[in-house]
């Protein structure tokens, strides 16, 4: 289950995290987009993932849940074991580099502790904001570094609002560039020897706001085993809802920062 809760981190640090806009040189359609869509003060979101490695091992997360403006994203991750087919909820709130977790999917924690917290900021060593394509505004955020490679695929409805369809390509070289100028050199070069180009796609509506995106991407397995897929999709909607999100009590959180970090 380790992989559905890197999925989780990487929906909902999409959500939330902001952007210097130095992107990758020119501001392309899919940029551009991304940079205002983070500019809005809330809004409501909805993801669907499918994680698959080879034929016939595949398994689908769908979830809902809500952004506002102070980099905080709060969602709520349904799925069913592919082991047992047991139902597994999750809910993960995100504030800033961190992020709080609770799931039927632990067993137990410390000194009965409700939520588990991961803080990616202190674990990849960076000195700034967490980098894009770490964090669901993170998601925005990573769209930012799309190659000039862009093409436009025609017009299509997503939830009724009229949008043009875009597809480029996100270039592991330019994210090792922005996690080296966030102070996580160690990161960054293994994200450039291991990393692999990933596909995105936007839906981009009149007002240049990102109404859905989609990323594919590969990631390599241990020997033996087939190259894992995951194919994710997240609507953005309801522009200026304004979401009440609040971080967990201290007293009722798992610090599990250092044992992801090893």
């Amino acid at each position: 289950m380790v992989l559905t809760v890197l999925v989780v981190a990487f929906v909902i640090l999409a959500l939330q995290q902001g952007d210097d806009g130095g992107g990758a040189g020119p501001l392309n359609a899919i940029a551009q987009a991304a940079e205002k869509t983070q500019s809005e003060p809330g809004g409501r979101v909805s993801m669907r993932a499918v994680i698959s490695s080879g034929r016939s091992n595949s398994f689908t997360m769908r979830g809902r849940g809500a952004f506002d403006g102070a980099d905080r994203a709060q969602i709520v991750m349904r799925m069913r074991r592919p082991d047992n087919g047991q139902p597994v909820k999750m809910e993960v709130i995100g504030d800033g580099t961190v992020m709080y977790m609770r799931s039927n999917l632990f067993d137990s924690l410390p000194d009965g502790k409700e939520w588990m917290m991961l803080d990616f900021g202190s674990a990849m060593e960076l000195d700034g904001p967490l980098p894009a394509g770490g964090d669901v505004k993170g998601e925005l955020a990573l769209l930012e570094t799309v190659g000039d490679d862009v093409r436009k695929l025609g017009k299509e409805k997503v939830r009724g609002m009229e949008t043009t369809r875009y597809r480029g390509t996100l270039d592991p070289s330019e994210e090792a560039q922005k996690l080296r100028e966030n102070g996580s050199d160690e990161f960054a070069t293994k994200v450039k020897e291991e990393g692999s180009p990933v596909q995105v796609e936007a839906w981009i509506d009149g007002d240049e706001l990102v109404r859905r995106m989609r990323i594919i991407s590969s990631h390599p397995q241990n020997e033996g085993k087939p190259e894992m897929t995951v194919d994710m999709t997240v609507d953005f909607f309801d522009f200026g809802y304004e979401a009440k999100i609040e971080a967990p009590d201290s007293d009722e959180v798992f610090d599990a920062t250092s044992l992801a970090s090893s």
